[in-house]
């Protein structure tokens, strides 16, 4: 990290320079991205569900029915593989 110091009037000021990730996503990353997409997907599914059929639910509750929904389904992918 890179430090510098400037003058400005009585005052110091120091500006550092801090350097960026740069790492490459692994597959790790990329899984748990599209795991996080699907499940915000069913999420919205789960939402439009809710306010067509009149039924009671928040955010919260069609949330964490998507994540129950994407997991058991990728299990069952993985059993019947």
């Amino acid at each position: 990290m890179a430090l510098r110091k400037m003058k400005e009037g009585a005052k110091d000021i120091k500006i550092t320079k801090r350097k960026l990730n740069t790492r490459k996503p692994t597959s790790e990353t990329v899984h748990n991205e599209q795991l996080h997409d699907a499940i915000r997907i069913q999420a919205y599914y789960n939402y439009l569900y809710r306010i067509t059929h009149n039924t009671p639910g928040d955010q919260l509750s069609d949330w964490l029915e998507a994540e129950k929904y994407i997991h058991n389904s990728r299990k069952r992918r993985k059993t019947s593989a």
